[in-house]
């Protein structure tokens, strides 16, 4: 059986210490996010270059295994120019955290800190990103969850809507079905379930009754993406 979570948001904590990463992602997850937990440079590395995948908040330790992350954030702008970077560090002055927000982090919290407060600022860099997608004639808001296409509003349900965002957030680029499975269920693939294709098909009918500019393709065994 499929379990949803909460939000579509999708976060990155990374933390070489087992047990702060542990009660990090566990904090996170009580919030309703989907959360990635990560323990090493490398595994950041792997993630965020490598294995293509999405992040809208990072939640990044500034030392892992004796490394400075922050020479990886300018990387993970310009992989991910819409994602959030909250730094955590032991350092704690005023010189050490403009350093690190003039590298391109978007927040700095000082250890040790509250997991509660960490979770209010996770929300604040939620709504300080940026509000729409745009692809062909469609615009997706992110903010209330809503589709117009060719000047009408389309109304769908939050897993439609999910999606649809991923698709048109690398359009060309073909997602199987285990990406779709994680990045938009926030699960590992259940071979038993035809949910991605039921939810692909209400998607085709509810873009042309809209008259929409683009096309989901698949083919099987490969994948689905996009085209105009």
């Amino acid at each position: 059986m499929i379990k949803e979570v909460n939000s579509n948001t999708r976060i990155l904590v990374v933390e070489d210490e087992v047990k702060l990463l542990q009660r990090l992602s566990e904090a996170l997850q009580e919030q309703g996010y989907w959360v990635s937990p990560c323990d090493s440079y490398q595994c950041l590395e792997e993630l965020v270059l490598l294995n293509d995948q999405r992040f809208d908040v990072i939640v990044l330790d500034r030392l892992l295994q004796s490394k400075d992350s922050a020479s990886f954030i300018a990387a993970i702008k310009q992989r991910l120019p819409e994602c959030k970077i909250l730094v955590l560090s032991a350092i704690s002055t005023s010189a050490e955290k403009a350093a690190i927000l003039n590298m391109g982090a978007d927040d700095y919290m000082s250890k040790p800190f509250d997991s509660d407060e960490l979770a209010a600022r996770v929300r604040v860099l939620q709504r300080r990103s940026r509000p729409e997608v745009r692809f062909g004639n469609l615009v997706l808001n992110i903010e209330d969850r809503t589709l117009i296409a060719a000047d009408q509003v389309v109304p769908l349900q939050n897993k439609e809507f999910a999606l649809l965002r991923t698709l048109v957030q690398s359009p060309g680029k073909v997602f199987n079905k285990n990406d779709l499975y994680e990045q938009v269920w926030g699960i590992s693939t259940d071979v038993e379930s035809n949910v991605i294709e039921a939810t692909v098909n209400k998607l085709r009918r509810r873009l042309k009754e809209a008259d929409a500019g683009i096309t989901i393709k698949n083919m099987r065994n490969i994948g689905y993406w996009v085209e105009e």
